[in-house]
């Protein structure tokens, strides 16, 4: 004889499990809310936000690249004045039409500058979107960058720092200077990255941790673009990087002062990186 089987009819929500549910949402929707805004602070910082800054450093390495094959290897630099103890500036002759006379000796900015001037190349691309930065727009009408010698306000139109082209004197030897400052830099050499955050300011001392400081400690160094977490930097060889911390030089020195521990400083050997200018 053959068994029937039978399957239990499952029972649909109740009335009661209805609101239930419905107070549950009621409860989760504020708390939801209060971290709305933790939320979109790390969108905004978030990937899609790096990978574009990394897009940008990409086309500020390539656009010194194609200005060095226009200038016998060298990269982008303006007037400079030796000395023993050169130190950089930035943000100066703005309103020049001549870069290479409107700004002061030494300017890293007006060096950057050269690139909207000489290539095919925007504004935009020197804007990391996860910053508070907005394009040049060179005082608006047809004022365009030919006709000018530096941004119009580094604060709000850069969001990145280059590395510090003047050298003070007897710090590049005589056989290292076909390949320093030139498209035959050392791949490792750290070219630009995300501005540095300097040493004024809450939360700003890149000169406080160590290559072996903590994470939390870190963001003391990192840059501000990226709310501290880290930063994209530009290499001799054209790649792009994310890193969690600033100890990326050749030597694993800190790109974001020299090897003496100087940040607005000249480098002190021909494999040290002083990336300028900071956020202070």
């Amino acid at each position: 004889m053959m068994r029937s089987i039978c399957c239990r009819r499952m029972s649909g929500f109740t009335y009661v499990d209805v609101l239930v549910g419905l107070a549950i949402l009621l409860l989760l929707v504020p708390a939801v809310m209060v971290f709305m805004p933790s939320l979109n602070g790390r969108t905004r910082c978030g990937g899609g936000n790096r990978m574009k800054c990394a897009s940008n450093l990409k086309q500020i390495g390539l656009a010194m690249l194609l200005y060095s094959t226009e200038n016998r290897g060298h990269y982008p630099r303006t007037t400079y004045v030796s000395g023993p103890d050169v130190k950089p500036t930035w943000g100066t002759g703005t309103m020049s039409s001549d870069p290479f006379a409107g700004p002061d000796p030494h300017d890293v900015t007006a060096a950057m500058f050269l690139l909207l001037r000489t290539q095919d190349i925007t504004s935009e691309v020197f804007t990391c979107p996860s910053s508070n930065a907005e394009r040049d727009t060179y005082g608006g009408g047809t004022n365009a960058a030919i006709n000018r010698a530096n941004f119009t306000d580094w604060r709000k139109n850069l969001s990145y720092s280059m590395h510090n082209p003047y050298a003070s004197d007897g710090v590049i030897k005589e056989s290292e200077r076909s390949t320093w400052w030139t498209n035959s830099m050392s791949a490792e050499f750290a070219v630009a990255a995300d501005i540095n955050p300097g040493v004024v300011g809450a939360g700003d001392n890149v000169l406080a941790p160590t290559s072996t400081s903590s994470s939390k400690d870190m963001k003391l160094a990192n840059s501000n673009n990226h709310d501290g977490d880290g930063q994209n930097v530009l290499f001799g060889d054209g790649h792009v990087e994310f890193v969690q911390n600033p100890f990326v030089g050749v030597q694993r020195d800190n790109v974001y002062a020299n090897k003496r521990g100087q940040v607005v400083a000249s480098p002190v050997d021909a494999t040290d990186t002083v990336l300028v200018p900071t956020d202070d």
